[in-house]
C-alpha cells in the first residue's frame, strides 16, 4: 500500500500481509475488529501484519492541485447546476 500526502508533500509505504478472518474460523478475532455500537452482524474482516514501512523522498512525488483551485475550478459547474436545480 502507498499513502501519498500530496500537500505536504509525503509518501508512506507499507509492506505486510492480509489475512482474512471470519466468524466460523476465528469470532474472537472478528469480535475486536467490529465497533461497539455496529448492530450488523460481520461476516468477514482483515487482519494487516505490518512487515516494514518507508517514507519516500518527497523528491519525486508530483504536487496535485490544492482544495482552493478544485473549488475555483468547479465553481462554474457548481453555479450552472444550482441555477438548473432552481
Amino acid at each position: 500500500m502507498i499513502f501519498v500526502d500530496y500537500p505536504s508533500k509525503t509518501r508512506l509505504k507499507i509492506l505486510g500481509r492480509a489475512r482474512v478472518v471470519t466468524a466460523a474460523d476465528d469470532p474472537e478475532t472478528l469480535a475486536k475488529l467490529a465497533p461497539p455500537d455496529y448492530r450488523a452482524s460481520i461476516e468477514r474482516g482483515f487482519v494487516l501484519e505490518v512487515e516494514g514501512f518507508d517514507w519516500n523522498c518527497a523528491q519525486h512525488i508530483v504536487p496535485r492541485y490544492t482544495e482552493d483551485e478544485i473549488a475555483e475550478a468547479t465553481r462554474p459547474l457548481r453555479e450552472r447546476l444550482a441555477a438548473l436545480e432552481a
